[in-house]
């Protein structure tokens, strides 16, 4: 009997251990290519509601040419977050198009035009840095940002104030 409890309590502490540590630098690459693109998986924790996100996501631009920037600016107003996970669009194709740079703050998946956190320290502000492919078009920001492991919304659409 002391085993067994002993074995559940070990287990326990695992998993509450993982639960915390899971993910701190970052989104995997392969949250690019998953049946619900830019949604972490954190042991069947669902996104919250939209309309509860306390987050503000503004893209400096959803047009672009040959070598333009575009910022694409996250910020808690009333609460930090740990994580966040985004990708540039092509809102015709649905295709990842362009690279986001990376910083110290800032990790870059080229292969799918996706930025993620590189630590789960509490942040106000994150700035990315989207470079437009060597084309003409329209690009949309979509992705996660996380207020800690369970709590984060999903589907976030960046907007570009008039």
């Amino acid at each position: 009997m002391a085993i067994k409890m002993a074995v559940c309590t070990l287990v326990s502490l695992f998993l509450i251990i993982e639960t915390c540590w899971a993910f701190p630098n970052g989104g995997p690459i392969d949250a690019c290519v998953k049946a619900q693109p830019n949604r972490p998986n954190h042991g069947g924790t669902e996104p919250q509601s939209p309309s509860t996100n306390p987050f503000i996501v503004e893209a400096s631009s959803d047009y672009y040419r040959p070598g333009d920037k575009i910022t694409v600016t996250i910020h808690g107003p009333k609460s930090a977050f740990k994580g966040f996970f985004f990708q540039g669009r092509d809102p015709k194709t649905q295709e990842w198009i362009g690279v986001f740079e990376k910083n110290p703050d800032v990790k870059s998946y080229s292969e799918c035009s996706a930025a993620t956190h590189t630590d789960n320290d509490p942040k106000e502000t994150v700035t990315l840095l989207w470079h437009a492919p060597d084309a003409v078009g329209q690009v949309y920001f979509i992705g996660t940002v996380l207020q800690n492991y369970k709590t984060f919304w999903s589907d976030i659409v960046a907007r570009v104030p008039q």
